[in-house]
């Protein structure tokens, strides 16, 4: 199967009319490949993140088309620019309209998407959600790339080493609706309450999916708290936006930080010192493991508590209490294996 990449900046508005039983062709800012949506011998896995165009998506994009292709399914990804809740719910309604075999959504907001899941539901689409879940949806699935507590406790511990334990630290998010940003968040204040009692917390900052409102924020924070002396980038956005504001503050080595990123656009900030240390999993093998998952509850196949999909993903887990498909543990990026990852 091939795999056409097709970017189309077409007002949102628009996005229903130019999806409506278009099939294969061109979406606004997607991808396709194959035939119409639905039928077929090839089942279609439909991916809606939070938004299109930045690093951390386009590498489960990667993994999405390497699994599509290896496993013979026809993979959709399409997301708005704007991490925009009512824009991401035109987008599921689009594709409900093509009739796919299975959606997975990266929700901006899990309350707000959940009725549209079960819309989709209803209309005998499977649904899964990835990378931020939904737990009061309908979803079947939500394929998990690291647990809750693994993240928050290998960010704070990450910021932590680097602070020795003392000092005034806060965090820039990205949308403060975001499940598993909110999850972290939590984590990481009582891990650091707990273990580290001479860090102080001062606050957390929304910048949206805006690295650039994110620098601003850090700055902003460093200007009210002269004393601060850690900040946390919560998302692929954000981490790179305190990094850049520490770097245009020349504070190298006085205010450290730590973030939830990938490595390949952190490794410049990685290596200053900016940001010596972000924390995530293998974004490509978690877009790999969503086609995957797909493709299961497409043929009506059951997860069991060990799964192997080989190569490149391995063995993961499944907790049918939760319904968590878990991808694995977290990786903490630093100078010495960063140039080994390239998402």
């Amino acid at each position: 199967m091939s795999t056409r990449l097709l970017r189309v900046a077409l007002p949102a508005v628009a996005l229903a009319l130019a999806l409506t039983g278009c099939g294969g062709k061109e979406v606004p800012g997607g991808s396709a490949g194959g035939s119409a949506a639905g039928g077929g011998d090839q089942p279609t896995v439909a991916f809606v993140p939070k938004l299109v165009g930045i690093p951390y998506f386009e590498a489960m994009k990667a993994g999405g088309d390497e699994a599509a292709k290896k496993l013979g399914v026809k993979f959709l990804y399409q997301g708005d620019t704007t991490a925009d809740a009512a824009k991401q719910a035109e987008i599921v309604n689009s594709l409900i309209q093509q009739k796919v075999d299975v959606l997975a959504v990266a929700p901006n907001d899990p309350s707000a998407i959940a009725p549209v899941l079960k819309r989709a539901a209803d209309a005998g689409i499977k649904v899964m959600t990835t990378d931020t879940d939904a737990p009061d949806s309908v979803r079947s699935v939500f394929v998990n790339q690291a647990e809750s507590d693994a993240v928050g406790e290998a960010t704070a511990e990450a910021l932590a080493e680097q602070m020795g334990g003392k000092g005034k630290w806060a965090i820039v998010s990205s949308g403060p609706t975001a499940a598993n940003l909110n999850a972290w968040i939590k984590v990481e204040k009582e891990y650091i309450a707990k273990k580290y009692p001479d860090m102080k917390f001062v606050d957390v900052k929304y910048a949206g999916e805006d690295q650039a409102a994110a620098a601003q924020l850090t700055k902003d924070l460093i200007s009210a708290n002269p004393d601060l002396k850690g900040v946390i980038g919560q998302s692929s956005t954000a981490a790179p936006g305190v990094a850049q504001a520490i770097t245009d503050l020349k504070l190298i080595g006085k205010v450290y930080s730590a973030g939830v990123a990938t490595p390949k656009p952190m490794a410049s900030y990685i290596k200053s010192g900016a940001q010596s240390k972000v924390v995530l999993w293998d974004a490509k093998n978690l877009g790999y493991l969503t086609v995957w998952a797909g493709q299961q509850l497409a043929e009506g196949k059951q997860l069991q508590a060990s799964n192997s999909v080989g190569d490149p993903v391995g063995t993961v887990t499944f907790d049918s209490a939760t319904k968590n498909l878990l991808l694995g543990k977290p990786i903490t990026f630093t100078k010495d294996n960063v140039d080994q990852y390239n998402f």
